[in-house]
């Protein structure tokens, strides 16, 4: 008796868990397709690069990417000594580890670059179609496929694993989550960003501008600390920060063993507490509208609002003129990709339901005490679809690298034992 053909798996997103997944495939002589719609593996990584992380590289890079990179003479920083404990920047983690990754003899033919995923399906078969009955498995997923040139095709997969996630989903800027009066035209005229930017590299762009920056996590407490740095260079620098708590807890860990972690909140708390004449803090409040104008050259008259504890009719306003927004609320990944697919999210997190209630349900809020919750936690409805990395984790802002090696090894242990 012949053995089954191994299915071929279709990995969307060639970022750490995408390449690592395809690395997983590899190994077991899978076919695999590694879909990525920009030019070049690790693009969203690549966006940050100028941010340092938190963690070292011993937890920025997996043993079995450690071990082919070793096999192939382009060892991981970490391992030679050189960098020790340090930890990377962005730019750092995608030269030393994602492009040599990316270029493994074993990986690189199997890229896509420049080819995006549009959609999701089964062949035949759409959402409502066959619930609970299994039939599912036995059609090929149908993948709408776009390349640089705008070109579509259809694709087919036995196995998707969406590993896309959640960077360049950025969440809007108003209150309850939703776009404020005005906020898509400021975007669409440029006078929104959504991402810290490199002021070393854009200093021309920020220097001397009143800026309202929106924000309290690590994105935020980063870009208040850049931004008053900024501000000692070019004192015509201003920044309006507006918290949406009176009281932020910046993420703080007791005994926080990740260093750079516990400097930045130190530095947030400073900032936010009067440490800079330029960064002027606004606590307890949203974001109501925004039109175009202002005074004194203001491009953009921007409304603030109170929030109310118990949340019900409006507080006091208050109106100021910037020159730009700095809206870093936090991202989810993009759910429209997988709509014709039964999947079960979470009503709360937007991540897949079972994994979701167990992190819910884990005792740990600090990423570093994030433990692998097991393949029954990724299992959907779909048969063959997986989320994984930090798309996974829906809202839930603890995901670590680890974890989503770890994912990738119970789903590829969970594919080899399905009959």
């Amino acid at each position: 008796m012949t053995s089954p053909a191994p299915p071929h798996v279709a990995i969307l997103g060639a970022g750490p868990i995408g390449l690592e997944a395809a690395l997983a495939a590899a190994e077991r002589g899978w076919p695999f397709t590694v879909y990525e719609a920009a030019e070049r593996p690790a693009a969203a990584v690549a966006a940050w690069g100028h941010v340092r992380l938190f963690s070292p590289w011993e937890l920025n890079a997996s043993p079995r990417a450690r071990a082919r990179l070793a096999a192939a003479g382009r060892p991981v920083p970490g391992d030679t000594g050189a960098a020790g404990d340090a930890c990377p920047t962005g730019a750092e983690l995608v030269s030393g580890l994602l492009w040599p990754l990316a270029g493994l003899p074993e990986i690189a033919p199997g890229l896509r670059l420049g080819t995006r995923v549009v959609e999701v399906s089964r062949d035949g078969l759409v959402k409502s179609d066959e619930i609970g009955t299994g039939k599912r498995a036995e059609r090929p997923f149908r993948l709408l496929v776009e390349d640089a040139a705008g070109n579509e095709r259809i694709e087919r997969a036995d196995v998707v694993l969406d590993c896309t996630g959640a960077w360049f989903s950025p969440n809007r800027l108003g209150d309850g989550g939703i776009s404020a009066p005005g906020e898509r035209a400021a975007e669409a005229a440029g006078l929104i960003r959504r991402h810290p930017p490199d002021l070393d590299a854009e200093e021309d762009d920020w220097a001397g501008r009143t800026v309202l920056l929106v924000g309290a996590g690590h994105s935020g407490q980063t870009a208040a600390r850049d931004l008053a740095a900024l501000a000692e260079r070019h004192p015509g620098t201003r920044v309006i920060w507006a918290l949406r708590a009176e009281q932020p807890g910046w993420g703080r860990v007791e005994d926080d063993p990740l260093a750079e972690r516990a400097r930045l909140a130190d530095a947030a708390a400073a900032l936010a507490g009067g440490a800079s004449p330029a960064v002027e803090v606004r606590r307890g409040v949203v974001i109501e509208a925004l039109e175009p104008g202002g005074g004194e050259g203001g491009k953009l008259r921007v409304t603030l609002r109170r929030r109310l504890d118990n949340g019900a009719g409006a507080g006091g306003r208050e109106t100021i003129d910037v020159d730009r927004v700095l809206s870093l609320t936090g991202y989810v990944g993009d759910h429209r990709l997988y709509r014709q697919l039964q999947v079960h999210e979470c009503y709360a997190t937007s991540g897949p339901m079972n994994l979701s209630a167990a992190l819910l349900g884990a005792a740990g809020g600090d990423c570093l005490a994030q433990t692998s919750h097991g393949a029954e936690a990724l299992v959907n409805p779909e048969p063959g679809f997986f989320l994984l990395g930090s798309k996974s984790y829906g809202r839930n802002a603890t995901f670590l690298m680890r974890n989503g090696w770890a994912q990738v090894d119970e789903v590829f242990g969970l594919l080899e034992a399905t009959p």
